[in-house]
């Protein structure tokens, strides 16, 4: 292992990290055959969100929604890495939105990388007019 190569790398991180104000949340791993990896954004306030979403999962999601939701201002949510939900888990997701924005301000939830499946879900609902929840368009084709 190249030690000069290490000692770079962590010095790069500790002074990113120093430059901006993070959010402590470490990875939140659910359910006993890890169907669910819960990280925080490293571009902005906000978690990504891969595996799968459902009634054995939400408590971490949850966990994780509360966690942003106490902060000052909105949050995103990447979905690129989600692979299942569930209307429970897709409830929590809206009513997360409502809270943040019924907090005061312009506050939303932005989801991003939504899959088309969870878009068309959230039209079928009327959810996705929910005040404070904001679908980013895909960056990805499809």
């Amino acid at each position: 292992m190249n030690t000069k190569h290490t000692a770079s790398a962590s010095a790069l991180v500790i002074a990113a990290l120093t430059e901006r104000p993070v959010i402590a949340l470490p990875p939140i791993t659910a359910a006993i055959d890890h169907l669910l990896r819960i990280t925080p954004l490293a571009d902005r306030a906000g978690l990504r969100i891969e595996g799968e979403l459902d009634r054995s999962t939400l408590p971490a999601l949850r966990r994780a929604l509360a966690s942003l939701a106490s902060g000052d201002g909105g949050f995103c949510v990447d979905l690129s890495g989600l692979t299942f939900i569930d209307t429970g888990c897709l409830r929590a997701l809206v009513g997360a939105a409502a809270a943040i924005h019924d907090g005061g301000g312009d506050h939303v939830l932005t989801l991003r990388s939504a899959p088309l499946q969870v878009r068309r879900l959230l039209e079928l609902t009327g959810w996705h007019e929910t005040p404070g929840l904001h679908l980013q368009a895909s960056a990805r084709p499809g």
